[in-house]
């Protein structure tokens, strides 16, 4: 059976698609048949040093993944049979044997997580001595494979284990902390140390946290806590730091040792900034900035110079020196960012000395240059922020963005004044990315003996074709240099249009080098949309337009990924100089901007963002247009979406590709974007797009597909409802409302998940609108009677959300007549029995509404509920509903597993005292809201007076209803009836204050009746908003 199952194991990593899944099966087959033996065989093969490390490892990740079937009940995902118990106890020993004894760290932290996985469900019940075992083995200060395997486990299980209680009532807090501190201040390995750390790291996240503070003794705690660990740590760095600059080859290790200590500091210093001493933050400002010296010459000489003299010791971790320079960098830069804010760094160290490191951190590697040459994308998401990647560069950006005022004026005087004296181009460019870093600053004013027009004139000299990331660079910078100084923004224009000029000369050349020119133009165009107003500041506008145009046509065939976006967005910024413009302009031979944007966007279909720059591209193309200059851009788009429409339809049921939904997309937008007219759409585009789509959603089951296509239905209804009455399918001889409603339908069918019905009641709306006075009132209750059945089923709450308001529109038109219709002609059995409609979508649209997003949408469903209330309608008074909700109040201790099965029990009240207090809530939270008036200066004028009458209102208390009738009476006097002709879009807060006058007023819905039923916090609410 061993050589069964690691033959198996291994062919469940084989490249092979059938020949894993084959693995895969029989080896689960064999494990549910006995899980004890396979366990079994499994843990000994982990053991067994004759297998190769991979397969070892394997075995342990094998091993974690049996234990949440096989191990207990207390795994949800348990299906049994169970272990032995007597194995479990074997399989516990030797795990925590692996972890703790063995030389490779793949097998410690392999054994870590399926210990840790056990414990989830053992621990402490099943495996009570597993701590103690644990702190056994981190103090065996001898034994280096013990103290690393040992922490790593606690590391892992610190999270799961120990709760925040028992951290500060169990003694844990005393307990872990001192632990580590003696191991900190032991003369043990930095592999060690780092380990400890990490385990710190969680202990860090518990002092941070609210409950931390809830008591003076933890706060006291936690302020003496940290005023030693800083010491302990600054200790670290010092010892850590002098080994590095005395011994003779840069140590990996200790880098990495260093990296953990930043991520500390910076993290306690950023926390309790104000509780840490000055001279304290002064000690550390000088250790890092001595060892930014000492690592920035390191980085020069390893990453960018790549001296194969400088001897690297090896490190027990698996990332290459370049990862772990970078981030040793990172962590360095983010403890001087939260450390100069208080202490100059010219105070520290000479400003010529943290300069030079600036630089020589910010150079570009080999490495780098290399990648950017090879692959324009990369360069691409470097310089527009969306690398995944870190570069030591980024976090030199970073810190100049807000650094003091003081040292940037030494750095940016420094670096101008510097700008010429450079032989090699890195040191230009590096500079040069200082100052753009610099302009990011909005807090500092920068000043230089040279003026910002002599600034200026620097910086166009570097520009030329000789050195194209210099240029490139210089383009990035200018786009910002005008943005930071504004009194230069006069020139940005005729920047912007030397620029594209200067671009343009290099369309046609097709040189690696000068993809960066190109590509750089294009990203500032972004930038430079911030000073320049693209519609009215440019000279020769259709020019510079067909230009942005051409350069990025020019470069789709090497874009991918982060490239192929940004394209789209200088298109989208092109379009703007001028729209008019732009729908007609052929950017070459037969193409035009349409086919721009859609050789860009389907080059990577799957890209989200570059689908979300498509629509944004495509929507401003079509923005404000002609009719006829709409219908050329569909001449150009449509046969490209029908295509892949009619593609995916001839193979039967149409699944989903990225291909077609990206389609679908652009013709959603494309529909939506018809100039208004009294037509609509145009016949001819009804005619060509409405037969193909009808194919599409009638054929999928695909939930992003019916999603994006319902989106596209709905604005056909709204664009083109005439047509639907002229329209007669040419196959199947049905008429257009036949084929509308049966789309209509299968978006109303409960078989329909929710996420691709989410449009339906945006569907049945426009349905309604449009089409009432042609649907007799038996097709409309056909309808709404199945947009309450999908309500009923609908989980998702932007699905029901969707569907409710289709009723709270209607109720807006015509409340009673609504509320009539819900209670007699909708009817349907659910497992309570008959109910109306009334007593079915009324629970519903209460809980929808505490959870509605979006303005409009909350204001909509208030005024609604608003108006159902007013009627005073029985039907609705007699309607119990859901109010409160009930709190435990037993003796057991309820755990998370218990409350999923435990259902809510809530108090029963009135569906009109329900929505009172609906709409209480929502007036607390809108008069929490900041107002705009707010912010306005006082009127000194009437500072006399704004206190009269506070004085008998500063403890109005509970007021009963005559009470409140009698402010409200009292404010209606004083408002000279200044409500009733009040016009225009009401926020919603007076509308709600407005609400509750009337109701208090004229006793509207027998608001007196339930006004007393209200809580007393809720009569507060109600008196505050309609008094003050």
């Amino acid at each position: 059976m061993s050589d069964l199952l690691i033959g198996l194991i291994v062919n469940q990593t084989s490249p092979e698609n059938n020949i894993r899944k084959s693995a895969e099966i029989e080896f689960n087959q064999i494990v549910q048949q006995d899980p004890s033996q396979a366990a079994r065989v499994i843990l000994e093969s982990a053991f067994n040093e004759e297998y190769p490390l991979d397969i070892r490892q394997a075995c342990l990740l094998h091993l974690k993944r049996l234990v949440p079937k096989y191990w207990s009940l207390g795994f949800e995902s348990f299906i049994g049979p169970p272990i032995d118990q007597e194995l479990k106890q074997i399989i516990r020993t030797k795990l925590l044997e692996l972890a703790t004894t063995s030389a490779q760290s793949k097998l410690r932290s392999g054994s870590a997580y399926a210990i840790v996985q056990i414990a989830s469900a053992d621990y402490p019940d099943e495996w009570p001595e597993l701590l103690n075992q644990l702190y056994q083995a981190t103090t065996s200060f001898d034994n280096e494979y013990a103290l690393i395997g040992g922490l790593n486990v606690l590391t892992d299980l610190f999270d799961d284990l120990i709760t925040e209680e028992q951290f500060w009532e169990g003694g844990i807090a005393n307990e872990i902390t001192n632990h580590i501190n003696n191991i900190l201040s032991r003369d043990l390995s930095a592999d060690v140390k780092a380990q400890a750390i990490k385990l710190y790291s969680s202990v860090v996240a518990i002092l941070r946290s609210p409950e931390a503070f809830n008591s003076p003794e933890r706060k006291q705690f936690v302020i003496n806590h940290v005023g030693n660990f800083l010491q302990i740590f600054i200790k670290l760095l010092e010892t850590s730091y002098q080994k590095s600059t005395t011994e003779s080859f840069v140590s990996l290790t200790e880098l990495n040792l260093r990296t953990l200590v930043y991520t500390i500091i910076s993290t306690l210093v950023g926390d309790f900034h104000k509780k840490i001493p000055q001279d304290v933050k002064a000690r550390i400002l000088k250790l890092a900035l001595d060892d930014f010296h000492y690592i920035s010459n390191v980085f020069k000489e390893l990453m960018v110079e790549e001296n194969k003299n400088i001897q690297v010791s090896e490190t027990s971790y698996q990332s290459p020196a370049s990862i772990i320079m970078n981030n040793v960098i990172g962590e360095l830069i983010q403890t001087i960012s939260c450390t100069q804010l208080d202490i100059a760094i010219r105070d520290v160290v000479p400003s010529q000395q943290f300069i030079t490191d600036l630089i020589q951190t910010t150079l570009l590697t080999k490495q780098t240059i290399e990648e950017y040459e090879a692959d324009i994308n990369t360069y691409v998401s470097d310089i527009t922020g969306l690398s995944t990647v870190s570069r030591a560069r980024d976090y030199v950006y970073e810190l100049l963005g807000e650094l003091n005022d003081s040292d940037s004026s030494e750095v940016f005087a420094y670096i101008t004044n510097d700008l010429h004296s450079d032989k090699d181009w890195r040191v230009l460019e590096a500079k040069l990315f200082i100052l753009e870093s610099m302009f990011a600053n909005d807090d500092v004013e920068l000043q230089s003996n040279i003026s910002t027009l002599g600034l200026l004139n620097t910086f166009t000299k570097f520009i030329t074709y000789d050195q194209p990331l210099i240029t490139s660079r210089c383009f990035i910078l200018l786009s910002k240099f005008f943005e930071k100084f504004s009194d230069m923004k006069q020139y940005a224009s005729k920047a912007f249009s030397e620029m594209i000029s200067f671009s343009s000369q290099v369309i046609n050349r097709n040189e690696e080098a000068m993809e960066f020119i190109k590509i750089s133009t294009l990203v500032s165009c972004t930038y430079y949309k911030h000073v320049v107003d693209f519609s009215t500041d440019l000279e020769n506008p259709k020019e510079i337009q067909i230009s942005i145009f051409r350069l990025a046509a020019s470069l789709i065939e090497d874009c991918e990924e982060d490239g192929l976006p940004a394209l789209l967005e200088a298109i989208t910024d092109a379009i703007t100089i001028d729209p008019a413009n732009a729908t007609g302009v052929q950017v070459a031979e037969g193409t035009n901007v349409v086919d721009i944007i859609l050789k860009i966007s389907f080059k990577d279909p799957a890209n989200v963002q570059l689908i979300v720059d498509a629509s944004d591209c495509l929507t401003s193309l079509l923005a404000n247009i002609s009719i006829q200059d709409y219908l050329i851009g569909c001449e150009k788009s449509l046969p490209f979406i029908f295509d892949i429409m009619k593609r995916e339809i001839s193979q039967g049921q149409v699944e989903y590709s990225p291909e077609l939904y990206l389609a679908m997309e652009l013709l959603n937008i494309i529909i939506e974007s018809v100039p208004p007219t009294e037509d609509g759409l145009p016949s001819q585009i009804f005619y060509y797009a409405f037969p193909v789509l009808k194919n599409v959603l009638l054929s999928s089951f695909d939930n992003q597909i019916l999603q994006s296509g319902g989106e596209v239905f709905n604005h056909i209804i709204q664009k083109a409802s005439k047509l639907f009455l002229e329209y007669q399918d040419p196959e199947t001889r049905e008429s257009g409302i036949d084929c509308m409603m049966s789309i209509v339908y299968k978006f109303l069918s409960p078989e329909l998940s929710d996420s691709a019905a989410n449009n339906c009641g945006s569907i049945v709306l426009s349905l309604i609108d449009k089409y009432q006075s042609y649907l007799s009132s038996e097709f409309l209750t056909q309808i709404l009677e199945a947009t309450v059945k999908r309500l009923v089923v609908a989980k998702e709450s932007i699905t029901i959300e969707n569907l409710i308001m289709v009723f709270c529109k209607l109720v807006l038109n015509s409340p009673e007549e609504m509320i009539n219709f819900l209670s007699n002609n909708i009817n349907l059995e659910t497992p309570q029995g008959t109910k109306n409609g009334l007593e079915i979508i009324l629970p519903i649209w209460f809980e929808s509404y505490e959870v509605t997003r979006g303005y409009e949408h909350i204001k909509q469903n208030s005024i609604a509920l608003g108006k159902i209330f007013t009627l005073g309608d029985s039907r609705v008074e007699n309607l119990i509903v859901n109010g409160e909700i009930i709190p435990y109040d037993g003796d057991l201790i309820i755990t998370r597993s218990m409350a999923k099965s435990m259902p809510d029990k809530y108090t029963q009240i009135p569906a009109s005292l329900k929505i009172l207090k609906l709409l209480c809530g929502e007036l607390e939270f809108q008069c929490q809201q900041p107002n705009a008036e707010d912010y306005l200066p006082e009127n000194i004028a009437n500072e006399d007076g704004d206190d009269e009458g506070w004085e008998d209102m500063e403890d109005i208390g509970v007021p009963n209803f005559e009470k409140l009738k009698s402010y409200v009476e009292s404010d209606g006097e004083d408002d000279g009836g200044e409500h009733e002709d009040q016009k225009g879009d009401e926020g919603l807060k007076n509308l709600l204050v407005q609400f509750f006058k009337e109701c208090t007023g004229k006793d509207l819905g027998h608001f007196r009746k339930y006004y007393e039923h209200l809580s007393d916090h809720e009569k507060k609410i109600i008196t505050e908003c309609l008094v003050f």
